[in-house]
């Protein structure tokens, strides 16, 4: 056990001095920081897209884009306290893009602890006879360079819009 210890102080004395830090290259708090992936150039970023779409009880208008609906995720974090909801704005087009915050990068197989629901749909676009608890999971469609993005798919409500 002690020459455990002592080959360990040796290894973390080696590294000390090999790189420097006990002379004038100390780090910076700044320089600390972004070397613990919190600066101001991100490490990662993970985006979450999809879409909000009403299919419609007409034959003819298959599925009607919901724009200015709210979506939020809520991911798992295995922490007694409890995530919070990210929320995003359809666009004229019913798609949305969410950036994770950085925090949750780490948690592994984001697909199956994360889930998409639609939290607020506009007057005029509201699907009727939908449920509220739509739970939409996430898959990985691409992963480069420190760059993830997930999507949900197409999150369609059922009924009628009266859009339609």
């Amino acid at each position: 056990m002690g020459s455990f210890f002592i080959i360990r102080c040796f290894l973390l004395l080696s590294f000390f001095l090999f790189t420097g830090a006990f002379g004038n290259n100390l780090w910076t708090r700044t320089e600390m920081v972004e070397m613990a992936g919190y600066g101001k150039q991100k490490l990662s970023s993970v985006v979450i897209t999809g879409s909000l779409l009403c299919d419609t009880s007409r034959p003819h208008l298959h599925s009607i884009p919901i724009p200015g609906a709210t979506v939020a995720i809520k991911c798992h974090t295995g922490s007694k306290r409890r995530s919070k909801w990210i929320k995003a704005v359809t666009d004229e087009l019913g798609e949305f893009e969410i950036d994770l915050p950085s925090q949750l990068h780490a948690i592994p197989h984001l697909e199956n602890t994360c889930f998409i629901k639609p939290v607020y749909v506009p007057r005029p676009y509201r699907c009727y006879n939908t449920s509220t608890n739509i739970h939409k999971p996430i898959k990985l469609v691409s992963s480069t360079n420190g760059f993830r993005v997930y999507t949900s798919g197409k999150i369609r409500l059922q009924g009628h819009s009266s859009r339609s």
